[in-house]
């Protein structure tokens, strides 16, 4: 392919050796409106004598490259009508060579027929990108719809267990704190009971001193004594009952008759 200069209606021939540098522009107020200036032909085909093959200024230099389907297709399409312009203009312009000419335009007409079929084959390959690209973005949302759903639904759960480990939390202390009410009542119990026995202990001794030795054998169950069931259990003596060697009123608290039950 080559760029071949598409003089405007009514404007003068350039000269043979003409080639624009990068600077020169047009005066577009002078052009028909669409106008396509330079336009892309075949190397094989024939031009008249009026065009004139240059070099074209680069006039998208430092354009950023935005490749989009349709984009693609405008410009295929219009790379075929101006082709489609050039070569009636240049058979135009060569007309006149009989047999020539007649060449010429079966070149043409196959040039442009090979062009349509181009821009065809690339507009269909353009709608099914545009197709593919519609479905892969409609999966996308759907897809993105789904993961949001999914974020919404373990927040909610990961809420509710950190719901139920401050409940479980405040359970554990609960009964932390109950631990230490029970163990501190132990305590007190344990010493309430060693201040009992302490006291029945000193009673005893206070009486046996105080009464005939007839008494203290009736009282403690002979010359045997205990200090609390303990000592009668580690003797081999309980349950000691009213009358046996070692038996007292401090083992028999609820004064049955038995002893360290």
């Amino acid at each position: 392919m080559r760029k071949v200069y598409n003089l405007p209606p009514g404007w003068p021939a350039p000269p043979i050796d003409w080639n624009p540098d990068a600077s020169w522009k047009p005066d577009p107020g002078r052009m028909p409106p669409g106008w396509q200036l330079w336009v892309d032909v075949p190397d094989t085909a024939m031009i008249g004598s009026d065009a004139v093959v240059v070099d074209v200024p680069d006039e998208a230099a430092g354009r950023p490259d935005r490749r989009k389907p349709l984009r693609v297709l405008g410009t295929v399409v219009t790379g075929v009508v101006a082709l489609l312009v050039v070569l009636l203009v240049g058979v135009g312009i060569g007309v006149g060579g009989g047999d020539q000419g007649g060449a010429e335009i079966e070149a043409a007409e196959a040039s442009a027929s090979a062009a349509v079929t181009d821009a065809e084959s690339a507009a269909a390959a353009a709608r099914s990108e545009i197709k593919t690209l519609t479905g892969a973005q409609k999966t996308l949302e759907t897809d993105q719809a789904e993961l949001a759903e999914d974020a919404k639904d373990l927040k909610a759960r990961e809420s509710a267990v950190a719901q139920k480990e401050d409940k479980v939390t405040g359970r554990e202390e609960a009964v932390k704190t109950a631990e230490n009410e029970v163990g501190t009542r132990e305590s007190e119990v344990d010493e309430r009971e060693a201040a009992v026995e302490a006291a029945e202990a000193a009673a005893l001794a206070g009486a046996g001193g105080g009464g005939s030795s007839d008494d203290g054998a009736a009282d403690t169950g002979g010359t045997e004594y205990y200090d609390n069931c303990d000592a009668a259990r580690a003797a081999g003596a309980a349950p000691v009952y009213s009358g046996d060697p070692g038996y007292g009123s401090h083992l028999d608290r609820d004064g049955d008759g038995v002893g360290c039950e």
